[in-house]
């Protein structure tokens, strides 16, 4: 077991395949920790605020591109660091408008380095450039096809296809 003792509330995971480090969320600490393979703690970054690179209720991680990316739920953004942990930069911001992030969760990252987040409070699946400018939403409130009912986690295979975690709707959605 990793983290027995270290981690409070684990909510996501993130593996560095090249350093062979492990990244864990811890939502109640509101900080990342990491791992090696072999389970050892090897450091913790973050802690709870809403300046760069603190965060509040981190939940879901991906490690894409040499790149850590955090939905920092709480903060209602997606923070990027390095494989170091050093900050790199953040977007997305509550609000009302399509494109919004009040409550961020589930991330993946396609081979065009675009990225998807999980918006589970207006139900959409968000669609950055690496930038972090939006492209595109998909979904909405709903039981048909392309609609979600408080969805939760994403992940992109290695032909690109977007699988989406549509818990109310007892799916996984996929898009091509």
């Amino acid at each position: 077991n990793i983290g027995e003792k270290e981690l409070s509330r684990p909510t996501g995971i993130a593996v560095d395949k090249l350093s062979q480090r492990i990244f864990v969320a811890d939502s109640k600490t509101h900080q990342i920790f990491v791992f090696s393979e072999q389970g050892k703690w090897l450091k913790t970054f973050g802690g709870k605020g809403a300046s760069k690179g603190k965060f509040n209720s981190p939940t879901h991680l991906v490690f894409k591109n040499n790149i850590l990316h955090v939905s920092d739920t709480l903060n209602a953004r997606i923070q990027l660091f390095t494989a170091d942990g050093q900050w790199l930069r953040s977007f997305g911001r509550r609000g009302l408008n399509v494109g919004n992030m009040p409550r961020p969760k589930g991330i993946a990252v396609d081979s065009d380095h675009n990225i998807y987040v999980v918006e589970s409070y207006y139900d959409h699946l968000l669609m950055f450039n690496e930038k972090g400018e939006g492209l595109m939403a998909i979904g909405g409130t709903g039981h048909k096809p392309g609609q979600f009912d408080l969805p939760a986690g994403v992940w992109i295979d290695n032909e690109d296809r977007i699988y989406v975690a549509d818990m109310f709707n007892q799916r996984i959605a996929v898009f091509q």
